[in-house]
């Protein structure tokens, strides 16, 4: 082969593994396309069904003197609230792939706070001990929506999977903040995850228990902002005794500019 022959074959490389990847992206955006589609499709038509049968239910109840219909009522509203949750996940979903980077100072303490206003009823009612700890000795730059997206979904999963038997529940949320990165750790005593569990919680769509309200997509998208904000996350889970998931992303402060002499 002449030399150029070979600088030829060279050239070419770069964009035949740019075609490679390109392919690769398109073929995963399809499979994940089909499977958002085919999620919603499943999700929704149980919950239509029972919906129809309580109506056909509420429509003959006077042929039934025992039916109660504002049972049927509260139990259409139920179903109706389950149904507005599983789609919030799924427009998250759609949404997290969209989303620009706008970095912003953040007050961790503070975006903490307004989110535990949010589950305080369910705080309070399951009489949860919820432990704050912040150590913030700079200020942290990162996406806000993203960053209010993570904890949302960290902190409503260490509220929701709480073991009911505990008579002492306890989430401990700790925040970290230095000049390079952000550190923050969830940690619950809830009812855990098992082994065959735990290596499928940030795939897509998947529910690891009945207890779980959404469509399967909260994990999977937390774990997709953290990525694209260049952090990492990891957990540790043991059945009966809670869960405790680890973050560390990368405090994005701007560089000083200097000045010209």
């Amino acid at each position: 082969m002449s030399n150029k022959e070979k600088e030829m074959v060279v050239k070419k490389e770069p964009s035949v593994i740019s075609s490679s990847v390109a392919e690769l992206e398109l073929i995963k955006a399809k499979s994940t396309i089909e499977q958002f589609i085919y999620s919603c499709s499943h999700t929704m038509r149980g919950p239509l069904k029972s919906i129809a049968g309580l109506v056909n239910l509420l429509e003959g109840y006077e042929k039934n003197s025992f039916a109660d219909p504002q049972h049927y009522l509260r139990s259409i509203q139920t179903i109706v609230s389950k149904m507005e949750v599983t789609l919030n996940d799924l427009e998250k979903f759609l949404s997290s792939s969209k989303q620009g980077i706008a970095l912003r100072p953040i007050d961790a303490e503070k975006l903490v706070g307004e989110i535990l206003a949010q589950f305080q009823e369910g705080i309070v009612n399951n009489c949860i001990d919820v432990r704050l700890t912040v150590n913030q000795s700079h200020m942290f730059y990162a996406e806000r929506s993203s960053f209010h997206t993570i904890l949302t979904h960290l902190i409503s999963n260490a509220i929701v999977y709480q073991n009911e038997k505990n008579s002492k529940k306890l989430v401990q949320i700790s925040i970290r903040i230095s000049e390079k990165s952000c550190r923050v750790k969830i940690k619950d005593n809830g009812i855990g995850m098992s082994n065959a569990v735990q290596p499928n919680i940030f795939h897509l769509f998947y529910r690891g228990t009945e207890k779980s309200r959404g469509a399967g997509v909260g994990l999977y998208i937390t774990k997709e902002v953290i990525t694209k904000m260049g952090g990492t996350i990891t957990f540790l889970s043991k059945v009966g005794e809670g869960s405790s998931f680890s973050i560390l992303i990368p405090n994005h402060r701007p560089v000083p500019k200097l000045r010209s002499i």
